[in-house]
């Protein structure tokens, strides 16, 4: 893995016109992927994920939405200071997707050699036959049984696990430099999930592509990604190594989400823990942290203003005013459901942690 940077997100702002005021859907947010990397992004729905990523491609409708400040650098050239046409050049040749819902994604009314032709001959320049060569190898590649008895079949004759395949294979066909994977596995059976998850492995290592993977499943980014990013109500909370991350989580957030996710190592009777609360409306300003209502380590000033980074080894950053307490605690999946009690009512008390000298703000 190169660690030259391919994508550069800084400062990024998506906001979204309604009758209730602006939604702050993407609010300042920052991060990298290097070329080669597989980058998962997790978090509530409704906090940023996937309209991050719309941004990159350029999909945000205006109106409502607008981009109120940030970059996008890809490959150090800003994505928002392209034209229209230009940005047509990058999207699904440079920079492709893979679309949450795998039953709605294909067009209904088109045969999928259509769909799978369109791409080369746009963005390729190849004529019709080299298009369908391309095409039908691309379905042998990722799995379509007869690829070549099936290219001209429409959308509803393929189950839903191979339509996934059909939109990985549409994905893939110019040699993205960037795949862009949103829920890729979701409404799919855990037999389908494990194939199509090991079929972007596998790809991934073939194409050299860099993967930015968007997941409710810790489980998914646990067995595909390099590094995670934790986000919530349209900021970044938490970015880690993968391993890092389950291990040691330093963001209250994180250590809920982790809380909440079943172990089959821990026997039948361990217990989840849910995240009290909701997320907050963020189409009303919050000054301060925007999970400190709903954050057993919240202080006063969690309220007053978002937290400046802490820096940990690794790459390890945190947006949270107690990060060394909490990293000090060491909430990861090793911890005891005991230990966790007890670091609890510590802090329910208004205690605190001891914190060593491992980070710096």
């Amino acid at each position: 893995m190169s660690e030259e940077k391919l994508l550069d997100i800084k400062g990024l702002k998506t906001y979204f016109k309604t009758d209730e005021g602006v939604v702050r859907a993407v609010d300042g947010v920052s991060y990298g992927l290097k070329k080669g990397e597989c980058l998962g992004i997790v978090g509530e729905s409704g906090s940023g994920k996937s309209i991050t990523q719309i941004t990159v491609l350029g999909l945000i409708p205006q109106p409502p939405g607008f981009i109120a400040g940030g970059e996008i650098l890809f490959k150090g050239q800003d994505l928002l200071k392209l034209k229209k046409k230009e940005m047509r050049k990058i999207r699904g040749n440079r920079i492709s997707m893979i679309w949450q819902d795998p039953m709605t994604s294909l067009n209904p009314f088109l045969r999928i050699s259509k769909q799978l032709t369109e791409p080369l001959m746009t963005h390729q320049g190849m004529s019709k036959e080299e298009a369908r060569e391309e095409a039908i190898k691309m379905l042998e590649k990722v799995g379509i049984p007869g690829p070549r008895e099936r290219f001209d079949q429409y959308p509803h004759q393929f189950s839903g696990g191979m339509r996934q395949r059909v939109m990985i294979a549409m994905a893939l066909l110019c040699r993205p430099e960037l795949l862009i994977a949103d829920e890729p596995t979701t409404a799919l059976d855990v037999t389908i999930q494990a194939q199509i998850l090991e079929l972007m492995k596998g790809l991934r290592e073939d194409f050299g592509t860099s993967v930015i993977l968007i997941t409710h499943d810790l489980g998914v980014v646990a067995g595909m990604a390099d590094r995670i990013i934790v986000m919530y109500a349209g900021r970044v909370m938490e970015e880690a190594p993968s391993q890092e991350l389950f291990h040691r989580p330093s963001h209250p957030y994180t250590v809920g989400l982790l809380r909440s996710v079943p172990r089959l190592d821990k026997g039948k009777h361990s217990r989840l823990i849910p995240i009290e609360g909701r997320p907050p409306n963020v189409a009303k300003p919050i000054p301060g942290c925007p999970f400190a209502d709903r954050c057993h380590w919240a202080q006063d000033k969690c309220r007053e203003a978002f937290p400046e980074p802490v820096e940990f080894a690794d790459g390890h950053r945190v947006y949270c005013w107690r990060a060394k307490e909490v990293h000090a605690a060491n909430l990861g999946t090793h911890a005891t459901p005991e230990h966790m009690d007890a670091v609890e009512a510590k802090i329910k008390a208004g205690g605190s942690i001891d914190v060593s000298d491992d980070a710096t703000v």
